[in-house]
Formats: structure tokens, sequence, C-alpha cells
């Protein structure tokens, strides 16, 4: 087994790294659903807590209608709807309030689990890339080693048969 295969043997865990990468994003989609919902229940408030507020100037109009025309019995209607709808006013107000301040807090733990996949992401794909590599470099030295001792190989045989050759020329030739 060669001394990278042993260093890459455990996958398993880069299975479990992409699976959870995997849940990661499905968790973000069902959050951005949830965001999505959240911000039309948040207009929906807003469009009830505008149409209040009309109403409470109205109800403003009428009772100086009424005060200015000297009809007490209706100026006293119309201030106890004023004041139901200045408490509607008020509970509305405060939904509103309650949920844009939620949706900050959701939109910056959005932010911030983004940002850390993102992170996440970005070191397995280094990490991925390293792996890679080294196999590449695994690769060359195999080539290497096998390739050129072979070749080595040969090409010493070679000279070793020419001197020897060379030799017996030599022995041949009586200059031994």
């Amino acid at each position: 087994m060669s001394l990278f295969k042993r260093f890459t043997k455990n996958t398993a865990s880069d299975k479990e790294i992409t699976q959870l990468l995997k849940t990661l994003d499905e968790e973000m989609a069902k959050i951005k659903v949830e965001s999505s919902t959240m911000e039309a229940t948040q207009s929906r408030t807003k469009r009830e807590l505008d149409e209040c507020r009309e109403e409470i100037k109205k109800m403003q109009d009428y009772i100086e209608h009424a005060r200015n025309s000297g009809n007490t019995e209706n100026e006293r209607i119309f201030l106890t709807k004023k004041a139901a709808l200045e408490e509607k006013e008020k509970t509305l107000k405060n939904a509103f309030d309650a949920m844009i301040n939620h949706m900050q807090r959701m939109n910056q733990s959005q932010d911030l689990i983004v940002s850390k996949m993102n992170e996440l992401k970005n070191r397995k794909d280094a990490i991925d890339i390293k792996i890679e590599r080294a196999k590449i470099l695994e690769k060359l030295n195999e080539i290497n080693t096998n390739a050129f001792s072979a070749l080595e190989e040969k090409v010493n045989r070679r000279l070793d048969l020419v001197e020897a050759l060379a030799e017996l020329d030599e022995i041949e030739k009586g200059n031994f």
C-alpha cells in the first residue's frame, strides 16, 4: 500500500462532509422559505397598521365634526371607537416591531450560517485540490521510479556489454 493511500484511506469522512454540507444547504432553503413567510406576515401587519392609523384619523375628523356641530352623543361614540382603534394600533405596532426585531436577528443568523458554510465549502475544495495534487505527484513518482528504473537498467546493461566488448577487443589485440 502506498504512503498516500494510507493517509487517504478514510474516504468516509469526505463523504460525511459532503453530506453535511448538502444537509446544511437543505436547511438553509427551509430557513429562507420561513423567512419569506415571515416577510409576508410582516407586510400584512404593516398594511393593517397603516389602515388602522387611517381609521384613527377618520375618527378624529368625525369627532371634530361632531364637536363642531354640537352632537355630544356622536362625539362620545367616535371617541370610544377611536380609543378601541388606538388599542388595536398599539397591539399591531408592538407585533410589527417584534417582527422587525425577529427578522433582523434571523437575517443576522442566516448571514452567519451562510458565511460559515461558504468557509467550510472553501476549505473542503482546498483539501480536494490538495488530494488531487498528491495523487498526481504519487503517479509521477511511480512513473519516475518504475519507468526510469527499467530504462536505467537497460542502459546500464548495454553500457556493461559495450565495455565488456571493448575489453575483449583489447584482449584480442593483445593490449591487455
